[in-house]
Formats: structure tokens, C-alpha cells, sequence
């Protein structure tokens, strides 16, 4: 901790500071949503698991869960050995 009045670090009005964070799979899960939003009933996407990469299906479920709440949009999700599956809960 510093002492006297020598600050370290900046201030900054905290209207500026972000509120939200890119994940790393940001791009892949605004992907899905985006997809996902154009879907007619009781339709759903079929999405590789090739398609994730490394990053393990938990973290994209997880990652996609955060970013529908945000976006109100209530959606449900399965997988096989294969594919992950998104669709809408209506």
C-alpha cells in the first residue's frame, strides 16, 4: 500500500469504467445468438463441436447462458458426441 499522498494508480469517474467484458469466445457465442434470433420455431442449430476448438463445451455453455440473460432471451442446450445444440425457448 502506498504512503502519504503519492497515488500509484489513476482515479477514474466510474461512469466510464466497463461494465461488461468480452469473454474470449465473445465472437463465437454473438455468432450463435445472432444465428439463434433468426430461427423459426421449433427450430434449432446444429453447431460442430470442431467448431469450439480447445475451449470446452461447459465454458461455451456457460459463456452462452451469461450473454442470453443479458440479451433476455431464454435459450436451451443439448450435445451429443458431435454437435452442440442451441434454441429458443418459446
Amino acid at each position: 500500500m502506498a504512503t502519504g499522498n503519492k497515488r500509484q494508480f489513476e482515479s477514474v469517474d466510474r461512469i466510464s469504467v466497463p461494465r461488461t467484458r468480452k469473454s474470449k469466445h465473445h465472437n463465437l457465442i454473438e455468432q450463435i445468438l445472432d444465428e439463434v434470433a433468426n430461427l423459426r420455431s421449433r427450430k434449432a442449430l446444429k453447431i460442430p463441436r470442431t467448431a469450439f476448438g480447445s475451449a470446452k463445451i461447459e465454458n461455451i455453455r456457460a459463456a452462452l447462458s451469461r450473454a442470453s440473460a443479458q440479451h433476455r432471451v431464454e435459450l436451451a442446450t443439448s450435445s451429443d458426441d458431435e454437435y452442440f445444440y442451441v434454441w429458443r425457448q418459446d
